[in-house]
């Protein structure tokens, strides 16, 4: 008789309802990553730095010169919403959003040494839909997990719900100090991971 309770209750428990579903790299949620080279060889600080892919702008700040720039990084299309088993059905409401953070570097494109952050870095972030998910002081213990949270996770969920391509927001801050005087050309690199964790909820 107590054997038949306790898998009675087994039974119950297991009926509670489908797991969380993580949706990564691996159901084909792309990685928001970037390398972008700027020219620091006779830029003055304050004005703006026209690239190939991006402009950067400048401002002098305490500490040295602070470079910023933005772009749009595109995380799931039209099509994922078919060809990603888990986005297909409107059984599943979005969780949280996790963000890997891989790599965020800064190199010397002349000599391909990478920037001593300790000396030659005075500050730096990065942003993804407004939230900061990596910093100086967290460059040297990467990989790093982020859940978005507040608006920046807003801003995707509000997309995927309603079945609509969703992009983030990144954005790299920058302080180089004065002196030493900042390299010729720097690379900026980052490489993030995105993952939608979904559970049981009723989109429609």
């Amino acid at each position: 008789m107590r054997h038949e309770i306790w898998l009675v209750a087994g039974l119950t428990m297991c009926a509670c309802g489908p797991a969380e579903v993580r949706i990564d790299e691996t159901r084909g949620i792309p990685a928001v990553k970037g390398s972008t080279e700027v020219q620091l060889g006779s830029f003055t600080c304050g004005m703006p730095i026209v690239g190939s892919e991006v402009t950067v702008q400048t401002r002098a700040v305490s500490g040295g010169c602070e470079l910023k720039f933005e772009r749009e990084v595109p995380v799931i299309k039209a099509s994922d919403y078919d060809s990603i088993p888990e986005l297909s059905g409107a059984t599943r409401l979005v969780q949280r959003i996790e963000v890997v953070v891989k790599r965020l570097t800064f190199t010397d494109a002349a000599s391909q040494a990478p920037l001593d952050v300790a000396t030659r870095v005075t500050s730096a972030q990065f942003e993804v839909n407004g939230q900061v998910v990596a910093e100086k002081a967290t460059l040297t213990s990467l990989p790093k997990t982020v859940t978005l949270s507040g608006a920046a996770l807003d801003a995707m969920k509000s997309r995927i719900e309603a079945r609509s391509p969703a992009s983030v927001a990144t954005r790299v801050v920058l302080v180089l100090p004065t002196t030493p005087a900042p390299p010729q050309r720097l690379v900026i690199d980052y490489d993030t991971q995105p993952a939608i964790v979904l559970g049981p909820g009723k989109l429609f």
